[in-house]
């Protein structure tokens, strides 16, 4: 990709700086508002602060009647209207009065003013660099470095939108699935959002994945606390259609992006849990509770987390759940004829987005049948049928 630099224009930048120099000179001193502006437009570029410098420096050492000596010593030249032009716009400038005076005694009043601004003058947090919406196509994987040093596997079909404030990192899971590995940052609390769930990394690597209204949650490092979040609206007050409702928590700081939150426990590395959403009264709602909590083997682990190595594992699962998993990588559609065919239990490790290859594994090793029904359809059954 070819990578093009835009260079300010010298004579706009002349024309800026000193129009700046003449807002500055002024009765009063310049206003807070007057000096956030001037310090933004020297952080546009490095030109800006060398031609407003060069201006103080040589307006400190000319005359404007240098400027008027060429016409008046040759009579015999009229003074064309871009001569007379030029020096009317000189001769404004020059009325400045006595700050550009100052300025004419030392540029260093200037220098000291810049300073000043440039000290003064907020720049961006660069906490919020990485702010924004991530996402992957059916099939693709993606790792991405955020801000903070932490890092983001998003797998197959998935979408997350982070949010770094100044007191919080916060990662929205809109669907799909994500592997975490937090950098730790004390007073900085990183949040995962999914469904009516919220996760929090402790200093830790962990997934989420979103299956429908419940969350999946396995730690690969560290702990993760587990909460519930409840949207809360005045009483009485029924929910609008498509508009979440939120209120404030007391210190939170959040203010409409507050939830009222119940702790749902704590996960340490080595163990998963569903955080499963349950259906209340329908002008309530529904909660979210913690359901299936259980410590997994290390094996079990690697096979939950293979996808972010780019593989997919199975240890004797059954037919059924390897077409539901390996679904989520492709568009085509697999199908099993047969119910008690789709009770097979199938092991192995079979590349991400490789349908074809999986396939071709299945029928070699598992004595079934893949029948091409179209480009995007396939249908699965015994080979002896």
């Amino acid at each position: 990709m070819k990578t093009i630099a835009e260079f300010p224009d010298q004579s706009v930048v002349a024309e800026e700086a000193a129009e700046w120099l003449i807002r500055l000179d002024a009765d009063t001193p310049p206003s807070g508002q007057v000096l956030h502006a001037l310090g933004e437009w020297l952080h546009r570029s490095p030109a800006h602060w060398k031609e407003l410098e060069r201006l103080a420096g040589l307006w400190g050492r000319l005359n404007v009647l240098t400027d008027l000596a060429v016409p008046l010593g040759k009579p015999g030249r009229a003074p064309t209207r871009g001569t007379h032009s030029r020096l009317a716009a000189r001769l404004r400038l020059f009325r400045s009065r006595r700050l550009l005076a100052a300025c004419l005694a030392g540029s260093a009043v200037i220098a000291v003013l810049i300073g000043f601004v440039l000290t003064r003058t907020p720049t961006a947090d660069p906490w919020l660099a990485t702010n924004g919406l991530y996402a992957t196509a059916v099939g693709q994987q993606k790792t991405t470095a955020l801000a903070d040093g932490s890092e983001v596997i998003l797998n197959t079909n998935s979408q997350i939108r982070v949010e770094y404030r100044d007191m919080y990192r916060e990662v929205h899971l809109l669907q799909g699935e994500a592997l975490f590995t937090v950098s730790k940052h004390a007073g900085r609390p990183f949040r995962v959002y999914a469904g009516n769930g919220r996760i929090e990394a402790l200093g830790t690597a962990f997934s989420v994945h979103l299956k429908g209204e419940d969350v999946d949650v396995t730690v690969a490092e560290g702990r993760v606390s587990l909460a519930s979040i409840k949207p809360s609206r005045p009483t009485g007050v029924k929910p609008s259609v498509g508009v979440p409702q939120r209120a404030t928590l007391p210190g939170s700081g959040r203010g409409l992006e507050a939830e009222f939150v119940e702790s749902l426990g704590t996960l340490s590395a080595g163990q998963v849990a569903t955080i499963r959403s349950m259906p209340v009264e329908a002008a309530e709602g529904s909660v979210a509770t913690m359901e299936i909590v259980e410590s997994v083997t290390s094996d079990e682990l690697a096979e939950r987390l293979a996808w972010r190595e780019g593989v997919l594992m199975f240890s004797g699962d059954t037919l059924e759940d390897v077409v539901r998993e390996v679904s989520r990588y492709t568009t085509v559609s697999i199908e099993i004829a047969d119910p008690a065919v789709g009770g097979m239990r199938i092991g192995g490790r079979f590349p991400v987005g490789e349908t074809e290859a999986m396939l071709a594994a299945l029928e070699a090793n598992f004595d079934l049948r893949v029948t091409r029904i179209g480009r995007h359809r396939v249908v699965l059954s015994a080979a002896n049928e």
